[in-house]
């Protein structure tokens, strides 16, 4: 059983030796038709020559931009910071060979210092213009002559940006390129698609990229190349931390028309909410863009809010005043048709005519239904006599004088009784309203208004951020 293991190690051996053998071979002819090949390509090659056998025609290049991240972008430098790469394609007649005299060498890499090339230029930078690469850059030829270059870099490109409609603002965010040393009759530069490849794109937290576009433009001897980037700002974390709080403390502030006037705390509480709203306007400040052309919406939005907070505690003061202003000076006259038109007494008046008779039909019944009992009972504010000749007659109202409406009530009592129920002229307002009914209607209004006022400010910047109001 031992012998046959022994005669099979040799031949295994054998066998991966001479497998070795043959691809260092082939390794080595292959290093050497490189290297021939590099030689023979590169003797008589200048790189400051256009690869066109005529200089009179155009050359043709082709360029494709993959975007890999959006960094950054800067509202107050109107900057665009990006991680791109570049496909540039042309062909070389002069890295031309036949792959079969060079042991099938198909393809070779050769350093971009070396040979020619395009020179792709941002033209809006925000610090300094340059090529675009680097300079340890390989260039991939092909057997037939055709260039592939693929670069790449760090751009910081400058963006016209508009923050009116922050944060529901969308922005078009460009990278011009230009082949700096050559006219438009020299070099003509295409693009392979219409958009920006997205292969290796990776998403950013603040910017969503909604679309893309490429365009080739002519101006003049050059030849510019439009790569678009149309970005939508990620609303969410603003609404939720700067817009949000700030509408609610200012409805909690409106609450301090709901507390009683004899607290003693409404000052307090509507001061305190201010610097409650002051303080956090403080704190979010960073996040809002810091652009005075144009100013955001929301800036505006938010200094209202804030006017808004401070007006509301110069109510609060005002309807105090009111509220412990000394009785013994009367309501003006004025106000106290200011009061009536607030309380909208006309308009009540015109509607209670509708149920005016049906009411008093049913008074009638009431005071009926009880003088018929054996007993009679005793009504407050009504005074009786025993004699049944003699009508009573007595003034009948609220106990406690908030009822206007006062009213005559003339009847005997016997067998043919009589009930006369008849509505008296009111009485005139002043003597019914008081400062501090004054104030309590006052203060119901302000509380109206002011929310009322919350809610449309809200509305109309919604309005003016989705782009339904044009401002």
């Amino acid at each position: 059983m031992t012998m046959p293991q022994c005669k099979t190690r040799p031949l295994q051996w054998s066998a991966s030796w001479t497998i070795l053998t043959v691809l260092f071979n082939y390794t080595s002819a292959n290093r050497t038709s490189v290297e021939t090949l590099y030689k023979g390509l590169l003797s008589n090659y200048n790189p400051y020559i256009r690869p066109n056998d005529d200089q009179d025609q155009q050359t043709t290049v082709r360029a494709t931009l993959h975007l890999i991240a959006i960094n950054d972008v800067d509202e107050l430098s109107g900057t665009m910071s990006t991680v791109v790469y570049v496909d540039v394609t042309w062909k070389d007649p002069r890295m031309m060979w036949d792959k079969a005299d060079y042991n099938n060498v198909w393809q070779i890499l050769v350093p971009q210092n070396l040979v020619w090339k395009p020179d792709l230029v941002v033209t809006n930078p925000v610090k300094k213009v340059r090529k675009i690469g680097f300079d340890d850059i390989m260039i991939r030829y092909n057997d037939n002559g055709v260039a592939l270059w693929y670069t790449g870099d760090y751009l910081e490109t400058s963006c016209d940006i508009d923050v009116t409609h922050f944060p529901f603002d969308r922005q078009v965010c460009t990278i011009v390129m230009i082949p700096w040393n050559y006219r438009h009759r020299e070099l003509q530069l295409f693009i392979v698609e219409n958009n920006i490849k997205l292969d290796n794109f990776t998403e950013n937290g603040e910017w969503i990229l909604y679309d893309t576009a490429a365009e080739r433009v002519g101006d003049g001897p050059f030849e510019y190349i439009y790569f678009k980037l149309y970005l939508e700002r990620r609303s969410s974390f603003f609404i939720i931390n700067l817009f949000i709080p700030v509408v609610l403390l200012v409805f909690l502030n409106c609450m301090v028309f709901l507390l009683s006037a004899d607290s003693g705390e409404r000052i307090g509480y509507a001061i305190t909410c201010l610097l409650a709203i002051t303080v956090y306007l403080t704190l979010v400040s960073d996040t809002i863009p810091k652009s005075s052309k144009p100013i955001s919406v929301l800036t505006f939005v938010l200094m209202v809010l804030l006017i808004l907070s401070t007006l509301i505690c110069f109510l609060t003061i005002i309807g105090l005043r009111f509220h412990f202003r000394s009785e013994r000076k009367p309501l003006p006259k004025w106000l106290c048709k200011l009061s009536q038109i607030l309380r909208c007494k006309k308009i009540r008046k015109q509607f209670g005519r509708i149920f005016k008779s049906d009411c008093r039909q049913r008074r009638i019944r009431s005071a009926e239904n009880q003088h018929r009992s054996p007993e009679p009972e005793s009504h407050p504010g009504v005074s009786q006599q025993t004699e049944f000749s003699k009508p009573i007659v007595s003034i009948v109202g609220s106990s406690d004088g908030k009822d206007a409406s006062i009213y005559r009530q003339s009847f005997h009592l016997g067998e043919s009784s009589e009930v006369i129920y008849e509505d008296c002229d009111e009485l005139p307002e002043y003597e019914l309203e008081t400062w501090k009914t004054f104030a309590k209607l006052f203060d119901k209004y302000c509380f109206i208004l002011c929310v009322s006022a919350v809610i449309i400010i809200g509305a109309l910047y919604f309005m003016i951020s989705s782009g339904r109001l044009s401002v």
